[in-house]
């Protein structure tokens, strides 16, 4: 996408009186011959997904049930922020949030970090001690752990939760830790405080143009005076090494709202081996 090879949509939400929710978002990815999007329900029991991919030449390839799909590659995405923006000797991470997308979370950060210790955080005791027991199960060093301590000297911190205020004071962060917010996908919700932004050397998100609607947490703290707009860049420039971490570098901050292309890439790799091309 940076090289202009590939394109997505911003996601598009429609909303009934009774809070039923529909949204949708599209992709083209030609070094892959596909095009393709989401299409999803939000309801008071969760969510529904439906990737729908086609052929560059017409066709359609596939209808994907997305729920497992999307959980994968978030958390993908979450791993390629930290591979790429994780402080030096970074072992020590802090996970927020006990819902579906933290496990494939704790998978990713075992997967992307030499991992001491994983301080698992929630606001339900039992579900905290489930994902704790989940994660040792497959050798991933987690504790349970409370906001504060949590985050104490933590190198990478991740929230993935569905809050709508935060989780945790910014302020007890380390001076170079690397924060991923995941959850805050609305402009409503808050995963993160306008300190932790106003904290941040380094800000990225997927889509500069979607997190000006959807990063609740940047539009939060936008409002609050502790960001300017001009702050906050798209992760292809660090993957394209147009910026990064360097030595000296503080906090920094990756935002994820999910995109398209993300989801029409991951379907592709899907279709691809059912078909046995991969």
């Amino acid at each position: 996408m940076a090289a202009g090879n590939a394109a997505t949509s911003v996601r598009v939400r429609t909303t009934s009186i009774d809070k039923l929710m529909a949204s949708g978002m599209a992709a083209v990815l030609p070094s892959q011959g596909v095009a393709g999007g989401k299409l999803y329900a939000t309801h008071k029991n969760g969510f529904d997904f439906l990737i729908a991919l086609f052929g560059a030449e017409g066709g359609v390839l596939a209808t994907i049930e997305g729920r497992v799909l999307t959980a994968m590659r978030t958390a993908a995405a979450t791993g390629v922020a930290v591979r790429y923006l994780k402080p030096e000797g970074a072992t020590v991470a802090a996970l927020f949030g006990t819902g579906y997308q933290s496990t494939w979370h704790a998978l990713v950060l075992q997967q992307e970090l030499e991992l001491a210790e994983l301080r698992i955080c929630g606001r339900t005791p039992s579900a905290v001690d489930r994902l704790v027991a989940w994660s040792k199960d497959r050798g991933i060093p987690a504790v349970a752990a409370g906001p504060d301590e949590a985050i104490r000297d933590a190198q990478v911190v991740a929230a993935v939760t569905a809050a709508y205020e935060p989780v945790f004071s910014g302020s007890g962060l380390a001076a170079n830790a690397l924060v991923c917010g995941v959850g805050s996908t609305k402009a409503e919700r808050r995963e993160l405080d306008a300190e932790t932004v106003r904290r941040a050397d380094l800000i990225y998100t997927d889509s500069v143009e979607g997190a000006r609607t959807e990063a609740g947490d940047l539009i939060g703290a936008a409002e609050a005076g502790a960001l300017d707009w001009n702050q906050v860049h798209d992760i292809t420039d660090v993957i394209t090494g147009v910026s990064g971490r360097t030595p000296g570098t503080g906090i920094v901050l990756y935002e994820s709202q999910g995109m398209a292309l993300q989801d029409v890439a991951a379907a592709a790799i899907v279709y691809a081996r059912c078909n046995g091309e991969a």
